[in-house]
Order: C-alpha cells, then sequence, then structure tokens
C-alpha cells in the first residue's frame, strides 16, 4: 500500500498539465488547417496520457486511504521476513518489494501472506536479519497489510541479560509445575557467544510461540540449550514448553520431552 498522498497529487497535477497541453494542440489544430492533423494526433495522444495520469492517480488515493484506514483501525503486529525480491518498480527512489511475511496479530493468529511495499533504503538492509517487523493488519481482512517501517528503522534495543543461574533454575521450577503447554517453533537463531553457569551455550533465537488457550505470538529470546539437543535451534525446530498463562514470553523449555538429537 502506498502510506503517502504524494504519488497521488504528482500523478493529478502531471495528468492536469497533460490535459491542458493536449487541449491546446487540439484547439491550434482546428484553426491552423496546416497542422491540423499533427497537432490534434499530438493532442489526442496527450489527453489520452492525461486520463491514464489520472486513473494511476486514483488507485494511489485509493491505496493511501487504505493505508490510513488501517493506521487508526488496524491491529499490531509481527511479521517474520521469509523472503524478499524487487519488483523493479521504484518510487521516490524507494524500490517495491514483494514480502513473504509470516504474520502473528491478535485476532488472526499466526498466517503467511506475501505483500508488496515500497521499503525505505535505511530498512532494505535488515529485511535478512531475522529482525521481526512491525506490522498493522486489518481487523477483517488479514490479507490487509501494512509494515511500520519507523519500527523497523529505529534502533534495536539490547537484550535483558538472562538471569543468574540460581534465579533461572528457581523460575524455570515453577513455570515447569504450574504453566501452561505449548510449544515454540524456531524461525531464526544464532550462538550468542557465551555460555551460561552450568556451561551451557546460549542462544539468541527469533521464535513463534503456541500456548494452549491462547493466540499465537512471536518474539526474540535468548536461552539455555542443553549440548545434547543444540540441534533443535535451527529454523522449524519445535521444543515443549510451559509458559506463563498470563504472559506467554516467560516460559521454561522442557527438554525431557523432547528427543535427543
Amino acid at each position: 500500500m502506498t502510506t503517502s498522498r504524494g504519488p497521488a497529487v504528482i500523478m493529478y497535477l502531471v495528468g492536469a498539465f497533460e490535459f491542458l497541453l493536449g487541449a491546446t494542440f487540439i484547439g491550434v489544430g482546428t484553426v491552423v488547417p496546416a497542422v491540423q492533423t499533427t497537432f490534434i494526433l499530438v493532442g489526442g495522444g496527450l489527453a489520452a496520457t492525461a486520463v491514464i495520469l489520472v486513473l494511476v492517480g486514483r488507485r494511489f488515493h485509493r491505496r493511501f486511504r487504505e493505508a490510513q484506514a488501517l493506521r487508526e483501525h488496524g491491529v499490531r503486529g509481527s511479521a517474520q521476513v521469509l523472503g524478499a525480491n524487487q519488483t523493479g518498480v521504484y518510487l521516490n527512489e524507494q524500490p517495491q518489494m514483494a514480502l513473504q511475511l509470516r504474520i502473528t496479530a491478535p485476532g488472526h493468529g499466526t498466517y503467511d501472506t506475501t505483500i508488496k511495499e515500497y521499503v525505505p533504503f535505511i530498512a532494505i538492509g535488515m529485511l535478512g536479519t531475522g529482525r521481526p517487523l512491525t506490522v498493522l493488519v486489518d481487523p477483517l481482512d488479514p490479507a490487509k497489510v501494512i509494515v511500520e517501517w519507523s519500527f523497523a528503522a529505529g534502533p534495536v534495543a539490547a537484550p535483558t541479560p538472562p538471569p543468574s543461574s540460581t534465579e533461572s533454575a528457581f523460575t524455570k521450577a515453577q513455570i515447569l509445575a504450574s504453566g501452561v503447554p505449548g510449544t515454540i517453533r524456531v524461525l531464526s537463531a544464532e550462538f550468542a557467544g557465551s555460555l551460561d553457569d552450568q556451561g551451557r551455550p546460549l542462544y539468541s533465537a527469533q521464535l513463534h510461540i503456541a500456548v494452549d488457550g491462547r493466540s499465537p505470538v512471536a518474539g526474540p529470546a535468548v536461552f539455555a540449550v542443553p549440548l545434547e539437543r543444540v540441534s533443535v535451534m535451527q529454523p522449524g525446530g519445535v521444543i515443549p514448553i510451559k509458559a506463563d498463562p498470563f504472559d506467554p514470553m516467560k516460559f521454561a523449555a522442557d527438554w525431557d520431552r523432547l528427543a535427543t538429537g
């Protein structure tokens, strides 16, 4: 969708100019026999071009109104970029890209869709980093989506340091004892470059979290993984968990229920 009114205004103004210029050529052609045929043909071509530009402007304007409606009434969600390809179209020197997204949004759950967006140059480099995008989704039509590039271009918050081993073990025991069962699916993961107090590697991951009785969510997490189970830390890996019933982002991996790789 077009999030700016500018392209529509430009199309309308250029279309109006082309129409006036075409009308001038036609007018001159009707009163000057020597150039009648040429001027009428040129004027007709300019007028036809003006009509096309106005129609394109209306299309841009309609998409702008749809984007504004999403900004006012859309539900905010997150999207994992599964693929991105340029279409060869540019607007204000910004490339249009076909984005294959896995979206998680309240009321719609998690689903895959493809949208076309004009991507600011400042945001192009982060499309392949695994960092989720913030999106706005139509409450009634999940196919209507816009990306909030202002969020994407902002600074990345530093991850929260993991709790101490004692605190982590106590919290994990509490969640495993009283939490709600669910699963996490790994969207992307990489070794964080350090180990916890028990010598287990820490992984920084983007996760799709599905907890019984709640809508799926997606988000980042940093957690330790037993050495014999690191093979699951790749896109598509599924890990059984127990989660806080009020906050699914607080979870504990139930490694005993996962077969060793």
